[in-house]
């Protein structure tokens, strides 16, 4: 949901190289995100970076929601 917190457990990119660019933004397993947005686009905090993803590489990854 909007406003969640969870922690990223791993991810299955389509394309392997999209893990290095993904990385490069800091969302890698491991990484604890907020979700902001869903739609049109999937918009994460991590840290003090706030990334929009297309809906296809956001199914790609994986989330443990956090508890508390």
């Amino acid at each position: 949901e909007v406003g969640a917190r969870g922690r990223i457990t791993f991810m299955v990119p389509s394309d392997p190289s999209r893990i290095s660019k993904l990385n490069s933004l800091g969302i890698a397993a491991g990484s604890v995100i907020r979700l902001i947005q869903k739609t049109p686009s999937f918009v994460l905090s991590i840290d003090e970076t706030t990334v929009a993803l297309d809906p296809e590489i956001a199914k790609e990854i994986y989330v443990r929601k956090a508890t508390a």
